[in-house]
């Protein structure tokens, strides 16, 4: 009989109990709020109105707060977060991308990857220490191309071109529609406009423009 060595990966004595944890399922979240129209799952606490429907203290504390509707978004963004069409469907599969493709600050932070490298179960975002945004200057540093909020300083057909050449895949009509579009409603770009233009005077007075 010959002895073979323990596996590498495994420790002495290490058994697997995975096969016998099951998944917890809720059901489907089809409960509808009576006053606010939240959807909740029925395992949820709730007071039920047997004439009216469920009533919940998470959502709206049973109706004692009440939240204004929330407006319509503008077009074409309105469209694109349906998902009727196909170029709304492609949008909604990249959301995450283009979130950041027009964010107006980078994000930084240190990955912890102890919970992915044990490999298993569902994906962790786990993030050692704190989360910051990097803001740089207003103006982007001669020599380098502009980026994040510097971006939206120029008008809407230049700023689709930088938004592209940071967006490998991503559909170059819906860039300079949303480009257009948060050119015309956001009142964050009109902020930076006004402050860039009194910069700009700024300099023609001769002051300088980092007051």
């Amino acid at each position: 009989m010959v002895a073979h060595p323990p596996s590498p990966t495994l420790n002495l004595a290490f058994t697997r109990n995975w096969a016998y944890w099951t998944a917890h399922n809720l059901g489907t979240m089809n409960i509808v709020c009576v006053h606010c129209h939240a959807k909740h799952w029925k395992a949820e606490p709730s007071r039920c109105r047997q004439a009216h429907g469920y009533s919940f203290e998470s959502c709206c504390k049973h109706g004692d707060v009440v939240l204004e509707k929330l407006k319509q978004l503008p077009e074409p963004l309105n469209s694109l977060m349906g998902g009727t069409t196909l170029q709304s469907k492609n949008f909604l599969k990249d959301v995450r991308r283009w979130n950041s493709l027009f964010a107006f600050t980078s994000i930084s932070y240190n990955m912890d990857n102890r919970t992915t490298a044990q490999g298993g179960g569902l994906h962790l975002f786990q993030v050692h220490g704190a989360v910051y945004h990097l803001q740089g200057p207003l103006k982007a540093p001669t020599g380098r191309d502009a980026a994040f909020s510097q971006i939206y300083l120029y008008d809407p057909l230049f700023a689709a071109q930088a938004h592209t050449t940071r967006s490998e895949g991503l559909d170059t009509e819906i860039i300079l529609a949303l480009t257009q579009m948060f050119q015309e409603c956001s009142p964050l770009i009109q902020m930076y406009k006004t402050a860039k233009e009194r910069m700009e005077e700024a300099e023609e007075r001769g002051e300088p423009s980092n007051k």
